[in-house]
């Protein structure tokens, strides 16, 4: 029987074990204590300090101790659907007051629209402090609640509003849908406790799971077309697509993708020169990519930029894009890639037969895949 406490986080009894933090960690020498709260909190780690003795990091009892039991069954919640989402996580008081501190922000947000009874959870998919997404719960309905890094241009939000709006009303691709707050407006502003104003946005919920969950027997070549005259209608609605004036988003352009290969190749003192070879190659090869096609509508305009089955809902046998923080300026191949190589070989001629329904591949797509992919791993 292994050593017994009460979960700091739900109070129930729990195993736990004093040892090295995990390797991927960024410290493996820090000691930490692993929570086994199988029945709530999943698994976890929390910092441990050695004077005298391994145990927990005071200054995390103590900011744990300030927190209410909404509070304390939020990071409970929170930690259970990480978990169950396939994140672990190593908590110091840093990181647990970046979750009160956006459950803070959150609990504001939600009294900016006029819901009953609503209750919300980290979505554990991704622990991105920065953009924090937060599910929603009503008393008929569900949506999705994203909390912006503060300093975010409210123009950029706009932005990815107007894009999910033209990908619905021009390519006849469902999607998120922004709800209206308080004044009718699609983002709120909010700075709850005097804290740092930071924008929110509330999506509808679209039912139905994602790609990368999705049984296999359902993941039918009808399907697999479907995913390609997705993507192919995303990038055709982008060849001509008067864009606002205020419109503003990142670029994924040529000096992007440069700067990657010079920091790889500036990165590493003991890079051999096998490797170093190898980059230089990569190099030239993207400069006559670039060469040859330039960045013209018909190979470079706005993509998603994330296109990853973790974030395409099937919602009735159609393909639903969501999460579209990263959308922004880049080469269409590079979302034609970021999807199609999760496909077996067969399944990749499929969706590439569904994304030339809609717009043609260019000849040498193969080869510009394999350019992309190498491109991808810097």
């Amino acid at each position: 029987m292994g050593k017994k406490m009460p979960c700091p986080f739900c109070g129930i009894q729990v195993e736990y074990a004093i040892e090295n933090s995990p390797d991927w960690y960024r410290d493996p020498s820090l000691p930490v204590y692993r929570i086994d709260c199988h029945d709530k909190c999943r698994q976890y780690w929390l910092e441990a300090i050695s004077d005298p003795h391994p145990q927990i990091d005071p200054t995390i009892l103590a900011f744990l101790d300030s927190l209410d039991g909404e509070q304390r069954t939020f990071i409970s919640e929170s930690t259970q659907h990480a978990c169950d989402n396939g994140i672990l996580i190593v908590y110091n008081s840093k990181i647990l007051q970046y979750l009160i501190t956006d459950w803070h922000y959150a609990k504001a947000a939600v009294t900016s629209y006029e819901f009953n009874d609503v209750s919300f959870q980290i979505s554990g998919v991704g622990f991105d402090f920065a953009n924090m997404l937060f599910f929603l719960h009503t008393e008929d309905a569900r949506f999705t609640l994203r909390i912006y890094q503060a300093g975010t241009s409210i123009d950029k939000i706009r932005s990815e509003i107007h894009w999910l709006n033209t990908l619905w009303n021009k390519a006849k691709i469902k999607t998120l849908t922004a709800v209206p707050g308080c004044g009718g407006e699609m983002i709120q502003s909010i700075s709850p406790n005097a804290l740092p104003p930071r924008y929110a946005v509330i999506h509808n919920w679209i039912p139905g799971e994602t790609l990368n969950t999705l049984p296999t027997a359902e993941k039918t070549p009808e399907l697999i077309r479907r995913l390609g005259t997705m993507a192919g209608r995303m990038h055709h609605v982008s060849e001509t697509l008067a864009l606002p004036q205020w419109f503003t988003r990142p670029w994924y352009d040529t000096d992007w993708f440069t700067a990657k290969i010079e920091a790889a190749l500036e990165s590493d003192t003991d890079t051999s020169a096998e490797e170093h070879a190898k980059l230089s190659a990569l190099s030239s090869r993207f400069s006559q990519f670039v060469t040859e096609h330039g960045e013209g509508r018909d190979v470079f305009g706005l993509i998603h930029s994330d296109l990853e089955p973790h974030n395409i809902i099937i919602s009735d046998g159609q393909p639903c894009p969501i999460d579209v923080v990263e959308f922004g300026f880049g080469y269409y191949i590079s979302d034609i890639l970021t999807l199609s190589r999760h496909f077996s070989e067969d399944e990749q001629a499929i969706f590439f037969q569904g994304y030339q329904e809609i717009r043609p591949l260019p000849m040498n797509y193969r080869q510009q895949l394999a350019l992309f992919q190498e491109l991808n791993v810097l």
